[in-house]
């Protein structure tokens, strides 16, 4: 999800919010709604971009899902559409998916994205894991680094189990090791000398790697009552032609990473333009930049 006067809209970067301070269930809430909202443009922007970054992840949550034609699917913190279209695909025609994200202007351009590739099954709408009260409607949840982002962890998984179907299934993915993703923590390093207060420890608040400990997730699902959890590893890389497209998608895309850049003097910009940068140029291979990372996909059984 970056010689003229820099105006950009914020937003995220890899599908996650990097969190600089914390906040209150409710506050969190409207923060993360207000910060998704202010990506929608950024997202649309660098759609190419963002896709194949995370692209080697939907195959291996599609395959967890056990999707088959005529099945009714969730699929919450939906973005801007996936991987909800690309599930449309297998459930079609009979089949449905229905796709729910706190910020309205995402579900905008999932509708657009929905209409330009002539997929009928799938509807976006507001909604929210953490409030969701619809029970035994789905045989499939999916969510594409979402869950990491809820207030309240154990509420929304209770949701989730709630609204599936006898013997439904659930696949999450989320982000691995802290030290194995450049590709996500390379903008948060680049800014963290300019913060006004130390971040929050990331397990224990909303954080894009609340989950980067191998099995925490997975003990979750099994306190609210989920079975056959299994993980997998998915190596992932962000790539860019340009080692300044890099630098130009995180400060375009991570909307707390641009809250304190917009703030610093002349000088301190260039000194984060410059130490992201060097995280591109750090990863070069052959012809383009790929900065790595790694997702896990989470799936068990109701």
């Amino acid at each position: 999800m970056c010689g003229r006067r820099e105006v950009h809209k914020p937003g995220e970067i890899g599908g996650t919010h990097t969190v600089i301070t914390k906040a209150s269930g409710a506050r969190w809430r409207r923060m993360v709604r207000d910060q998704w909202s202010q990506a929608a443009y950024a997202w649309e922007h660098w759609e190419s971009s963002t896709l194949n970054g995370v692209a080697p992840v939907v195959p291996v949550m599609l395959r967890a899902l056990e999707l088959a034609p005529g099945q009714r699917v969730l699929d919450f913190a939906c973005g801007t559409g996936e991987p909800a279209l690309a599930i449309a695909r297998f459930v079609e025609p009979r089949g449905r998916v229905t796709g729910i994200d706190v910020a309205g202007p995402m579900i905008e351009v999932a509708r657009r994205r929905a209409k330009v590739l002539g997929i009928r099954n799938a509807d976006f709408r507001r909604g929210d894991i953490e409030r969701w009260r619809k029970r035994g409607a789905f045989d499939r949840v999916s969510a594409r680094f979402g869950i990491m982002f809820c207030a309240d962890v154990p509420l929304a998984l209770a949701n989730i189990r709630a609204t599936l179907k006898p013997r439904g299934r659930v696949v999450l993915a989320v982000w691995g090791e802290i030290d194995r993703n450049p590709m996500v923590m390379a903008a948060a390093a680049a800014i963290k000398p300019f913060l006004p207060a130390p971040p929050p420890d990331p397990e224990t608040s909303p954080h894009p790697f609340r989950f980067h400990r191998p099995g925490r997730l997975e003990r979750l699902m099994r306190a609210a009552g989920f079975r056959d959890v299994r993980t997998s590893e998915v190596p992932v890389a962000a790539q860019y032609s340009e080692a300044d497209d890099y630098v130009e998608q995180v400060l375009m895309m991570a909307a707390p990473i641009r809250a304190i850049y917009d703030t610093l003097k002349p000088a301190s910009r260039r000194r984060v333009r410059e130490r992201l940068r060097r995280v591109a140029l750090r990863h070069r291979s052959g012809h383009a930049f790929r900065i790595p990372g790694l997702a896990r996909v989470v799936s068990a059984r109701r």
